[in-house]
């Protein structure tokens, strides 16, 4: 494994980048041509704002050379230039473009590819290959910076994938609208099917801390027992967790999404009660962690095969569990059915959000445990719980006229 490079703050050092003794930072590059350039500056930061503008100009020079360049040499140009990005986001970036893009837009010359052949191939990935919008709209978002680079760099004079899937977002109002969270009866109704269903309940303590944490998948993947404090009855969250598809296939620690994202949580009686069940099932089954992900292990939420859970193994797991419930609410004979509403991990994190909404939890408090960066996120969670509660009691008034 290679070691990583250091400078005297505990910065990690990209390749290309150095520390001088008199403190200030240096970047050496060499052009296509071999000429070996030097960036200087006293900030980091900074020096890999000037490396990227270096590189876009690099890359500019050399496209401009290369006639009839097709879309994975525009991409690779693009992506080794953006210094800047979070090492998460980047990978992201990676997985989208080699999994949706590269063998098919992928391998035309950027001067033949419309709008129209944009366009297709994101209603085949949504109707053929039965992909969702919001995973098309992470596409497009990637499409787009890689297209107008190409623009940038004077290879086209437009770029095609300019609102190229908003026919597909504004066709599915599902994916439009307001965010979606459970109510108290729906999320109390939740909790008591897991309990009681021998199938589902395993899954009772992870759903139940997601709702009155309101983790991210990636941070609730990343928790150790090591990081909950039974003395003090906290939680902390230092770190995420992701699973890397392709050909490397790994896990990786990131620091959370924001810097707001380092936090430590109150966990009540009931929250302690659910990990301890967790703590039992994992026993009774025979489940130990077997993943070491950079040194840290011993994480809580596990799958059976004993690797830190992931959010497609969630929400696979969630899809399957809505379903039983609603087929068993169809024949419970009540005055009242309560049907669930489709639910990922994210829709128990907005459950949370709702909850300390409708517990009168002050907007910074709300903010903090959250984990959002700008209290405008906060706010706008809140606004569609307020507005939903206004609705509730008009009816409820105009019922009882």
């Amino acid at each position: 494994m290679i070691k990583k490079r250091l400078d005297s703050k505990g910065n990690e050092l990209y390749c290309g980048e150095y520390e001088r003794k008199d403190g200030n930072y240096m970047y050496r590059y060499r052009t296509r041509e071999g000429e070996v350039k030097y960036i200087y500056n006293d900030n980091l930061s900074e020096l890999r704002i000037e490396e990227s503008k270096a590189m876009l100009i690099e890359q500019i020079n050399i496209s401009k050379k290369i006639k009839g360049m097709i879309l994975n040499d525009q991409y690779e140009l693009w992506i080794s230039s953006k210094f800047t990005l979070r090492d998460s986001t980047k990978e992201q970036y990676k997985f989208l473009y080699d999994a949706y893009i590269r063998n098919s837009l992928g391998k035309m010359r950027i001067e033949d590819i419309t709008t129209y052949e944009i366009k297709c191939r994101y209603e085949k990935l949504h109707y053929v290959e039965r992909k969702s919008v919001e995973t098309i709209s992470q596409i497009q978002n990637v499409l787009f910076q890689v297209m107008q680079s190409a623009l940038e760099c004077d290879i086209i004079s437009r770029n095609p994938a300019d609102r190229a899937c908003k026919h597909l977002v504004r066709s599915h109002s599902k994916y439009t609208s307001t965010r979606k969270s459970l109510n108290k009866i729906q999320t109390r109704k939740l909790l008591l099917f897991l309990k009681e269903n021998d199938q589902y309940k395993r899954w009772y303590p992870l759903i139940y801390t997601f709702i009155y944490t309101g983790l991210r998948i990636s941070e609730m993947a990343a928790v150790q027992w090591d990081d909950i404090d039974y003395d003090n009855k906290t939680i902390s969250i230092q770190k995420t967790i992701k699973y890397i598809n392709g050909k490397d296939q790994r896990y990786k620690i990131y620091p959370p999404k924001t810097s707001s994202g380092k936090r430590i949580l109150p966990l009540t009686v009931k929250m302690i009660e659910a990990l301890e069940l967790e703590k039992y099932h994992q026993n009774s089954e025979h489940i130990k962690c077997n993943v070491t992900v950079e040194g840290f292990k011993n994480f809580v939420f596990l799958t059976r095969k004993g690797t830190p859970i992931s959010q497609e193994t969630v929400n696979r797991a969630l899809k399957r569990i809505v379903f039983e419930y609603n087929k068993q609410e169809c024949f419970t004979e009540t005055a009242k059915k309560i049907i669930l509403p489709d639910i990922t991990s994210h829709v128990l994190r907005h459950t949370f959000a709702r909850i300390l909404c409708e517990s009168n939890i002050n907007i910074k408090v709300a903010q903090k445990l959250l984990g959002h960066s700008d209290i405008e996120t906060t706010m706008n969670i809140y606004t569609d719980v307020s507005e939903e509660f206004q609705m509730k009691e008009f009816f409820d008034k105009v019922k009882e006229l």
